[in-house]
């Protein structure tokens, strides 16, 4: 379970924190800039149309979706569409919707049923005993939905088997699958996957699309990937979570430059990148243990003198303790990563 302190020196360089310190990317400014134009409002606009033809061209046909402000507005969206005030959704006990999105579900009307996580990720077994002990239970509030991270909080990644494994326990007890995709660009390159290919050929029903922490200034998405969710549910979940943008239009510009292109995929593949080169560097410091990153994120135990050493110079989050009782610290790189930035951490350390 991560730890939520975060003490750090004044005038400390935030960069490493998250990747959606980062600024806007150059084509992302430039979408925005040629959007600055009048326009219709709430998304009857040419930009949010091509929008909507980008997601059935990406994600299959029949996919549809629309944008949101923000991640928490994306995944309480989902799941309101996924779930009702008298059910559940099974989640990670380190999911960012139960650990990091305050009381918003819980004013969506959403009860989360938070299980033991491994190494971030559920495991279809636990979903199944939840299912089973739940199932007919009058006391118990049932589950209709289950949502997973892609990448999940603790930088791991689901592999293809593994989330195929998963949906199919999910959909075989008649619940449906959300995904938080705040980081879906950053798995599906590290997988080697398209879009569609780790979602919808999965059998993902419904997405939280993430644009944000790989560039975006700042928009996101719900898509509905499959017919387990109803067609007309969308549009008043929207409105009534306070999703609805008058100039949606600069939400849209930003996710057709994200997704209609391959900036998607060369920013996602820069941040894991550096993300590879950070962890090696860190491998050859005496005394720090590093957990491989399966994507962008780096998780490094270190002793505390060399915690206090990168704390003077850096934002950076504790995620726990090691076996050891070393704490470890969450390093996360961006698009805008580069490797004089990785040396600059490195050399800290290094002293």
């Amino acid at each position: 379970m991560k730890t939520s302190r975060r003490f750090h020196a004044p005038g400390a360089d935030p960069h490493f924190a998250s990747d959606n310190i980062s600024g806007a990317h150059p084509e992302i400014m430039a979408a925005l800039a040629a959007a600055n134009t009048d326009a219709p409002a709430y998304g009857a606009d040419e930009i949010t149309d091509e929008f909507h033809e980008l997601i059935d061209e990406t994600f299959g046909s029949g996919a549809y979706g629309f944008p949101v402000f923000n991640g928490t507005g994306a995944n309480i969206v989902a799941l309101q569409a996924v779930s009702h005030p008298h059910s559940s959704v099974i989640c990670a006990d380190t999911a960012h919707v139960y650990t990091s999105e305050s009381s918003a579900p819980v004013r969506a009307g959403l009860s989360l049923k938070p299980q033991p996580h491994r190494e971030g990720k559920l495991n279809p077994a636990d979903v199944a005993k939840v299912l089973a002990s739940d199932a007919g239970n009058p006391q118990a509030v049932q589950p209709t939905a289950v949502t997973i991270s892609q990448v999940t909080e603790m930088g791991t990644v689901y592999t293809a088997e593994e989330l195929t494994e998963l949906c199919n326990t999910v959909h075989e007890a008649g619940l449906a699958i959300h995904m938080d995709g705040a980081r879906l660009s950053q798995a599906a390159a590290a997988l080697g996957q398209d879009l569609h290919g780790a979602t919808t050929a999965l059998g993902v029903d419904i997405l939280s699309l993430g644009a944000t922490k790989n560039g975006a200034m700042g928009a996101d998405a719900v898509v509905v990937l499959s017919n387990r969710v109803p067609q007309d549910v969308l549009a008043p979940i929207i409105k009534y979570s306070t999703q609805l943008a008058s100039k949606t239009s600069f939400l849209s510009a930003q996710l057709n430059a994200m997704f209609g292109t391959s900036l998607w995929h060369r920013n996602a593949t820069a941040a894991n990148t550096a993300a590879a080169e950070l962890a090696a560097g860190l491998a050859t410091i005496n005394g720090v243990d590093v957990q491989a990153p399966a994507a962008n994120t780096v998780l490094a135990a270190m002793p505390e003198r060399l915690l206090i050493r990168l704390r003077e110079h850096y934002i950076v989050h504790l995620w726990g303790t090691n076996g050891a009782g070393l704490p470890i610290v969450r390093l996360v790189c961006s698009w805008a990563t580069t490797s004089q930035k990785v040396t600059e951490l490195l050399d800290v350390l290094r002293g």
